[in-house]
């Protein structure tokens, strides 16, 4: 089991009626993270032509530690308008042992990203409508080489009646597609975001 000792500190403040602020900060301490050892080669005849293998395992010989903060404000601008904001912060440090062979580079140092920010407005229309839109900033990976990226997200509601809504949703609007994440470890898909646009009935029967 790899194993985590996490700290936090959060303070919550109401500045006014209509605004409120979060802070949060945190450290983690790692231990018995997993890293891919070598082990003992072998040679193996068949099939036809022998090979030399070398085989890695799974290990648990990388540790290291993460801080960061997190900042949050809700403000009600007006009674049908309200903007939700959020920045975060991340550092890492995290190495393998001494002991360890594993000759991979030191990913996850890179394989987060350092800043993100998100502002999200909801807005009460007349005649029932409601819009809500999102927007947000995702820093790039470094060790994974995937560049930072804004993302778009926007959705129009309306109830015709209480148990009923029609909406239209938009995600990732600033973009045909971005990149988010590479797998580091088992070679599976790369996970890729593609613009989208759909819409929705939903009705409540309670």
């Amino acid at each position: 089991s790899e194993d985590l000792l996490a700290y936090e500190l959060g303070y919550r403040v109401q500045v006014t009626n209509t605004l409120s602020t979060d802070i949060a900060t945190f450290y983690n301490q790692y231990s018995n993270l997993r890293t891919a050892e070598p082990g003992a080669p072998f040679v193996e005849g068949n099939p036809i032509p022998t090979d030399l293998v070398v085989p890695f395992v799974a290990g648990n010989k990388m540790g290291g530690g993460t801080y960061g903060a997190e900042f949050i404000a809700d403000w009600k601008v007006t009674p049908k308008w309200r903007l939700v904001g959020s920045y975060s912060y991340l550092q890492m440090d995290i190495a393998k042992n001494s002991n360890s062979l594993d000759p991979t580079a030191d990913l996850p140092n890179g394989s987060s990203p350092r800043h993100q920010w998100y502002v999200r407005s909801s807005l009460d229309l007349p005649r029932h409508f409601d819009l809500d839109n999102t927007l947000r900033f995702v820093d790039h990976l470094a060790s994974l080489n995937i560049p930072s990226y804004y993302s778009l997200d926007a959705h129009l509601g309306w109830r015709p009646v209480p148990r009923v809504q029609l909406s239209i949703t938009g995600t990732d609007l600033l973009n045909n597609q971005h990149l988010e994440f590479i797998p580091d470890f088992i070679n599976t898909a790369p996970t890729v975001v593609n613009r989208a646009i759909y819409g929705s009935i939903t009705v409540n029967f309670k």
